[in-house]
């Protein structure tokens, strides 16, 4: 009769757990005896699933990882115990026993002891191995600190949590490969299970497969290889296992990619990795980074010196400044350089430096037996595809030292989106380098390196001619934007867009970034066989109207000469007419007005002959504005009259407006002061008409001059006040300058001698750093003068000491005037002639 289910015996449920624990133990034991007998393989399977229903019975788990080390499966065996280990850690917050340690221990180093019977550990394990497979450390090794600290204390901080992975990057003969053992070498006791050191041969055809790599580490480690699969997931993850409770550094040098290297990487903390690679590993995830640069001065010159010896060194120091300058920085080529002088005792220093002193000869100097820097670059180049070893080679056409994307992209003759992507592709394997985001740049030698990579000159024009087409519809813009009217404008033909702007910050920013490139583009154009002479001198002219040269006039005037050179040899009369007034306007800015009356007088007779009427009319005022600084009056008024008419026959207003302005500060000087103001006024209308409501500054200060000599200061403070934030604005310096001077002036004539002298002193602060000694005098003689009035007399003498000492230097006008202000014993204002305003050339 059906009674229900019954409930179980007391007796029963109380020894259930009992019994329970007694059979597996019965269990482990027969089964200990048949891996012991030999039936490893039969048992394997009975023991999975015993070991997935007790995951935390460690001795089930110890004699499945033996079976299977016993069946040849070294691996699922290692497997088993990462395993068990993990859900120790997870499930009870344990690690796994020192006897399933030590079991681990000896399955990963295929001890022996275990093909024996019984799987006991012995009582006298075989040693694991610990492999010491750093290279050499450099015994000259120089300087490095900053960057030697920097991944020293990554790795030797380590993490509790997570590997330790640094990844230094840089291009061929960097020293990265030095650094890296050098740091190795500095943590040895750190890290005290070994070191593992690979050459990965990332730069070769075909760098090393991780696999290969997997198999040589395991074997260093004690790993019997034959016993592990050749498969490189099986590998890493013995590897890993192997790794997983030693603190090792794993030096991988010369890494192709990020897929090479993550194999390779440990799978738990305690192991710290070190990777150079000449690309940017960004893919490392977790890693800390260094992008190796060249060497710091000192540091170069201190490798120099280790190397040949301080008494060499210092006996010729300039000739090894100049050497390791020649060498970039580069360590590799340094060492070159000190190992043949080393070698070469006989050899001088300077002898070097001449050897390396020609650019298409410097490569070839930079080889010694193996080591060779051009080899170095050709093995990252070699490995480029067509699209980036062109693009490699035509960025490095111009001499100018970075380019923006949108520069490269005219170089390359790419779209820019493709271009930058092209570029940043070279940064990210150390070909190329971006000092700023979306500036790009080559170092000297590889750029000497690209450079005799290209072997059709026409493909260096051409590359170099994008560039200036580029640059001028740039400038033609900014012109177009902060000078309008400009007569420049209409010579202006290219067959590249240039960039725009939203409005006159914007324009006058990108013309100053940009100077340098400019200047170089210009100058490499006139120095290049078959360059577009006349285009090279309109973008220096666009570039010195936006800019003015005073701040950088050294160079201006070396790119004009240069231009001027090339237009004589090549008979382009055009051409040398332009070069020469631009040329003509920077030694008149340096007070070399006799040079600068042979360029204005060469380049009014050309252009007349050639019937270039713009160039011709830009010479005469030139010359007029000398005549005006020499107080030739009658002189400057005839020809500044005779520029006016041609300007107004050509219909250029803009032109017409500045040569008034010109012409009523002569006026002003002579005394023709109702002239002067409403010549004055005019070129203001004039610009006004032009720029839609917004006059050209220049012609502001221009009247703000002749109101102050018409007695009208009030009036002219106020214009000199408006076109100073204009000049400020506009980034013209010496303008500021002026107008801070003249401001000083019209304070010290209304009496306001303080002010007078807060005014040239700033006019002087603005002038600090310029080669401008012709405003620096005006404005010493202001502030002389102002002191005097104030009554001190040391002050003021000191100031027009340095005044007459310009003007004898620089035999300016004005020497005669300051010698009476220096003799007078009374108040100084009395004895100076009204000091003359600055034309517009």
């Amino acid at each position: 009769m059906y009674r229900g289910r019954q409930a179980a015996s007391p007796i029963v449920t109380d020894d259930s757990p009992h019994l329970a624990e007694r059979r597996l133990a019965l269990l482990e034991r027969r089964l200990g005896e048949d891996i012991e007998e030999g039936r490893h393989a039969e048992v394997i399977a009975e023991l999975s699933v015993l070991c997935a229903e007790h995951p935390a019975r460690e001795r089930l788990c110890g004699l499945l990882m033996l079976a299977l080390y016993r069946a040849g499966r070294q691996s699922e065996a290692i497997g088993v115990f990462t395993g068990t280990r993990e859900r120790l850690a997870e499930e009870l917050g344990i690690d796994p026993s020192p006897e399933l340690t030590q079991l681990h221990r000896r399955i990963i180093t295929a001890d022996p002891g275990l093909d024996a019977k019984g799987a006991q550990p012995d009582e006298n394990p075989v040693a694991t191995p610990v492999p010491r497979q750093l290279p050499a450390d450099t015994a000259d090794f120089t300087g490095r600190e900053p960057d030697i600290e920097e991944v020293t204390r990554a790795l030797r901080s380590g993490n509790t949590s997570a590997l330790v992975v640094s990844a230094v990057a840089g291009a061929g003969g960097m020293g990265k490969t030095t650094l890296a053992v050098h740091v190795a070498h500095r943590l040895v006791t750190a890290l005290p299970d070994g070191q593992l050191f690979v050459d990965l041969q990332g730069t070769r055809p075909r760098p090393l497969a991780p696999e290969v790599v997997l198999g040589s580490f395991l074997r260093s480690l004690g790993v019997d290889i034959a016993t592990v699969s050749e498969d490189l997931s099986e590998r890493a993850a013995v590897y890993r296992s192997v790794l997983a409770d030693r603190r090792v550094l794993i030096l991988l040098d010369n890494a192709a990619s990020v897929a090479q290297v993550r194999p390779l990487l440990p799978g738990a903390a305690g192991c710290a990795v070190l990777v150079t690679s000449r690309a940017k590993l960004g893919g490392l995830s977790g890693a800390r980074h260094l992008d190796l640069q060249v060497m710091a001065r000192d540091e170069a010159l201190t490798l120099l010196v280790k190397v040949v010896g301080e008494p060499r060194v210092a006996a010729e120091r300039q000739a090894a400044s100049d050497l390791t300058r020649a060498c970039g920085y580069l360590p590799l080529a340094i060492r070159i350089v000190a190992s043949r002088l080393a070698a070469r005792p006989g050899w001088s220093l300077a002898r070097m430096r001449d050897r390396m002193a020609d650019e298409r000869r410097r490569l070839a100097e930079l080889r010694v037996d193996d080591l060779a820097v051009e080899a170095t670059f050709a093995l990252g180049y070699d490995q480029r595809d067509e699209a980036h070893a062109r693009a490699f080679r035509l960025l490095a056409v111009p001499c100018a030292r970075d380019l923006p994307s949108a520069a490269a992209a005219a170089a390359l003759d790419r779209e820019e989106p493709d271009a930058e992507e092209l570029c940043e592709a070279l940064v990210d394997v150390s070909m190329i380098e971006s000092p700023s985001p979306g500036r790009y740049r080559h170092h000297d030698l590889l750029k000497l390196f690209a450079r005799s990579r290209i072997a059709d000159e026409e493909k260096r024009r051409s590359a170099l001619g994008r560039l200036l087409d580029f640059y001028l519809a740039t400038m033609a813009e900014v012109v177009r934007v902060t000078h309008t009217g400009n007569r420049l404008l209409g010579f202006v033909r290219t067959s590249r867009a240039g960039l725009s702007f939203a409005g006159i910050d914007a324009a006058l920013e990108c013309a100053e970034t940009e100077e340098h490139v400019m200047l170089a583009c210009v100058h490499q154009t006139a120095e290049t066989p078959g360059g577009t002479l006349f285009d090279a001198a309109l973008l220096l002219h666009m570039v010195s109207d936006v800019l003015g040269f005073e701040s950088n006039v050294a160079d201006y005037q070396q790119v004009a000469g240069t231009l001027v050179e090339a237009a004589i040899a090549r008979g382009d009369r055009k051409t040398e007419a332009l070069a020469r007034r631009i040329r003509g306007d920077i030694l008149c800015s340096r007070a070399s007005s006799a040079t600068a009356i042979e360029d204005g007088i060469a380049a009014r007779d050309l252009s007349l002959a050639d019937g270039d009427l713009v160039t011709y009319a830009d010479a005469v005022n030139l010359l007029a504005v000398i005549a005006h600084e020499r107080r030739s009056y009658d002189e400057a008024i005839a020809m500044y009259g005779e520029a006016i008419s041609v300007w107004r026959t050509l219909g250029n207003r803009a032109s017409e407006a500045t040569l008034l302005g010109n012409l009523s500060l002569v006026l002003g000087e002579v005394g023709r002061a109702d002239e002067a103001v409403a010549g004055a006024e005019q070129a203001v209308h004039i610009t006004s008409q032009l720029g839609r409501g917004r006059a050209d500054p220049h012609t502001v200060y221009q009247l703000a001059v002749v109101l102050r000599e018409s007695g009208r200061p009030d009036e002219a403070l106020e214009r000199f006040a408006e076109v100073l934030t204009e000049f400020r604005r506009l980034k013209q310096p010496i303008w500021q300058a002026w107008t801070l001077f003249r401001m000083a002036e019209t304070h010290l004539a209304s009496g306001r001698r303080e002010r007078a002298v807060d005014h040239a002193e700033e006019s002087l602060a603005v002038l600090a750093g310029m080669e401008q000694d012709w405003t620096r005098c005006r404005s010493l003689i202001v502030l002389g003068r102002a002191f005097g009035e104030l009554g001190r007399q040391g002050r003021a003498r000191a100031c027009l000491t340095e005044a007459l000492e310009i003007c004898e230097r620089r035999g300016l006008a004005e020497a005669d005037d300051v010698r009476a202000l220096l003799a007078w014993d009374a108040t100084p204002e009395h004895a100076m002639h009204e000091v003359q305003a600055a034309p517009s050339r």
